[in-house]
């Protein structure tokens, strides 16, 4: 293991920390953006029998014994004279599949209810049909809170269904995926189980790359045949290629092949780059002549802690010259156990796009999620 490949894999794992610093009302809003919550649509009725809804996040918990829940709500909310003195609340915890009901309710306006299907819950309450769980509640007290004020609730009956929720993140919509390791049973080889909990791991951290970059990015394993590309995420700009899932890549001629030739074990990958080498066609544009040539890329792989191939045309996959980068990402014990690549047209994706960064950081946490350790870099 060389002290380049350790000092690039720490770089990528401990990524320098911003410092505290003073702030904005914006700055301060978009902070708390970063705390993930579910999404509610707290209900209610009016003294005239008129429903009201509306979305908000700030829905928590407060005591077991009594049950207790709180939310609250600004000062100047359209409908905050209704909910300041309403006796009697619901709080709709809102279904992975229920966004479009999520905006109704953020918006201003009457007629709210139109469309949506509800029950009538005690005292006329709306139980907006279809959510996770739900919650009747009568309101004990409420408390000023700067612009806003909190509203506790005793917590009379409740719903569980039991289906996922949505949640929320800096003003985007996100769907929740367990983070929990596959069961191990005896008689089950542990370093199957460990990718597998790499592979359930990695699949949300596809999608959120895909939505963050707009990139096309991919996600690959080591196979029978050598690296295989199992998943994919098409940005909104698809390319004009023909990859797809279950390809088997190069691992000289690829950036992700690059990657596990570089850190898998030589008993692994060693065949497999020595039939790459005698399959080669000799002439001047032979990139490899010796395996010398190939530990001398390997090296620079290593160092850089990244595949790269630049404006690549590969027949039957690309007509059009592309370029893709892949980083690493390792398990508890060192091993290289995935890859995640990330591709775009040659003409405007190339070293320095900004999104190659975001790769970096994607794999780095993701190996430090899989218990994995800059100290513990092994490879072949």
């Amino acid at each position: 293991m060389s002290n380049q490949a350790v000092s690039a894999s720490t770089q990528a794992v401990q990524a320098a920390q911003p410092e505290m610093t003073e702030f904005s009302s914006v700055d301060f809003r978009s902070c708390l953006g970063e705390f993930i919550t579910g999404v509610t649509v707290i209900t209610t009725v009016g003294l005239d029998g008129t429903r009201y809804g509306l979305t908000a996040n700030s829905f928590s918990s407060v005591s077991l014994d009594p049950p207790l829940i709180l939310w609250s709500l600004r000062l100047n909310a359209t409908n905050f004279p209704i909910y300041s003195t309403a006796e009697t609340f619901a709080v709709n915890i809102l279904a992975e599949d229920q966004v479009d009901v999520s905006n109704r309710f953020a918006k201003s306006g009457p007629n709210k209810f139109d469309g949506v299907a509800f029950t009538d819950g005690t005292g006329g309450v709306p139980l907006l049909d279809g959510c996770v769980a739900q919650l009747e509640c009568r309101r004990e007290v409420s408390y000023p809170g700067g612009d806003h004020v909190v509203f506790i609730g005793r917590v009379l009956r409740i719903r569980n269904t039991g289906r996922k929720p949505l949640a929320l993140r800096s003003g985007k919509y996100m769907i929740v995926h367990p983070h929990e390791p596959v069961s191990v049973q005896d008689g089950i080889d542990q370093e199957n189980i460990a990718a597998l909990n790499a592979v359930h791991a990695a699949r949300p951290v596809i999608e959120e790359l895909g939505r963050e970059t707009d990139r096309t990015v991919g996600l690959s394993v080591w196979g029978n045949l050598g690296p295989t590309m199992i998943w994919w995420r098409e940005s909104s700009r698809p390319l004009q290629t023909r990859v797809r899932c279950g390809l088997v890549v190069s691992l000289l001629d690829s950036s992700t092949g690059a990657v596990f030739a570089a850190y898998a074990p030589r008993e692994v990958t060693g065949a497999l780059i020595e039939a790459e080498l005698a399959g080669q066609e000799a002439g001047q544009g032979q990139r490899f002549r010796t395996r010398a040539d190939v530990e001398v890329y390997l090296d620079e792989v290593r160092a850089r802690g990244l595949g790269a191939v630049i404006d690549v045309v590969s027949p039957g996959i690309n007509e059009r010259g592309h370029s893709a980068f892949s980083a690493p990402v390792f398990d508890a014990q060192g091993a290289i156990v995935l890859a995640l690549a990330m591709i775009g047209d040659a003409e405007e994706f190339n070293a320095d796009d900004p999104a190659i960064d975001t790769l970096r950081q994607a794999a780095a946490g993701l190996s430090a999620r899989l218990g994995y350790r800059p100290e513990y870099l092994r490879h072949g």
